[in-house]
């Protein structure tokens, strides 16, 4: 099996050369989109080997043996090692490519306003794939641009009904059940009526069945304040913690340094832990948090998370967070997240890029 992983890989080295100069972007990205396209295309040929595999084991317990089964199995054996080679190479190729857009933010803008230009010419029907997404949703995604709802309740939305253990509320869920003001979402609810719980029933149930969810541990909650910064909320069951996410150095650092009452998020808090009683009650888990110091629950209402170094990439950073949360349960700063590519970067273009690049393949599937 060994040799004939070996073979496999050699044949594929030859048909999909490694990536050479990467001093022209463009080119760089022509090459990489290329070969992803030819990988995907392989793979998608060969996704059936494993299931063919099982059929033919099966069927030949209900025949005599002939001379060819074991040359069949060996051929099935073949085409299952190369598919997991295929899938190793798009892995590998990928991930190069992310960690080039990562250590050179402004060829990754380069190639991010390319993309861009290139939809702005597609006709209305190329964005009717996806309802609520058209091109000036999709630009947001480029240099600068702040993120807007649509953007991101595509990817919370996508990327929890692919995880199936997160409920991910969409960006209106935080402005209806949590704050006073709905819209800029800066003043807290001082409490959470029985109208209130009711509502957070019903945001659940439908939430549930979007997602496709029997069942979650992990909640994700996504605050649009003022209409001009994003953060985010984790609320985690398994781990019992209840966690505000946000970017702005500012935020956290010089709160982090108050006396409780004084600090920013504390209302927030508190409402969330009402929210967390109610999430538990729907969950059939008894969460009493409510005057309860004895309760094993955290609560940090300024985790410390990577800052964002300007004023526009907070929306790609609260995405980031939700690969995280998906990924770790938490936010992970140190080497573990460095090496599969889900680490935060000083510029997040290259991250603004994968985004743009997945919503375009999300556009045609």
């Amino acid at each position: 099996m060994a040799s004939g992983t070996f073979t496999c890989q050699k044949a594929l080295d030859r048909q999909f050369p490694a990536l050479g100069s990467l001093d022209c972007p463009a080119r760089a990205y022509s090459f990489v989109d290329s070969q992803m396209t030819r990988l995907k295309e392989l793979s998608r040929q060969l996704s059936s080997v494993a299931r063919m595999k099982s059929n033919f084991i099966s069927g030949i317990d209900h025949h005599s043996a002939l001379p060819s089964d074991n040359l069949a199995l060996v051929i099935l054996g073949n085409l299952d090692t190369l598919l997991d080679n295929i899938l190793n190479m798009k892995s590998s190729i990928e991930s190069s490519f992310w960690k080039f857009l990562d250590k050179s933010p402004e060829e990754a803008k380069t190639l991010l306003n390319c993309l861009v230009n290139e939809t702005r010419s597609c006709p209305e029907t190329f964005w009717k794939t996806l309802p609520n997404i058209s091109f000036h949703d999709f630009s947001t995604l480029g240099p600068g641009r702040w993120l807007n709802d649509e953007v991101i309740n595509h990817f919370i939305e996508k990327w929890c009904r692919q995880k199936r253990n997160t409920l991910g509320f969409s960006t209106f869920f935080a402005g209806v059940c949590l704050f006073q003001d709905k819209t800029s979402c800066l003043q807290a609810k001082s409490t959470l009526t029985p109208q209130d719980e009711d509502r957070i029933r019903r945001f659940v149930k439908r939430r549930q069945e979007m997602l496709l969810l029997n069942s979650w541990d992990s909640v994700f909650i996504p605050i649009h304040e003022a209409s001009s910064h994003w953060y985010s909320v984790r609320i985690d069951f398994k781990l019992k913690r209840i966690d505000i996410f946000d970017s702005l150095r500012e935020t956290c650092l010089v709160n982090r340094q108050k006396p409780l009452p004084l600090r920013k998020n504390t209302k927030l808090m508190l409402v969330l832990m009402w929210l967390t009683e109610i999430l538990g009650s729907i969950r059939g888990e008894n969460v009493c948090l409510s005057n309860n110091p004895q309760s094993s629950w955290i609560c940090d209402p300024h985790c410390e998370v990577p800052f964002q170094p300007n004023a526009f990439d907070c929306g790609v950073h609260m995405l980031w967070h939700l690969k995280h949360v998906l990924e770790y349960r938490t936010i992970t700063l140190g080497k573990q997240s460095r090496a599969d590519n889900l680490s935060f970067s000083r510029d997040m273009a290259g991250k603004r890029f994968r985004l743009a690049q997945e919503l375009l393949q999300d556009l045609k599937v």
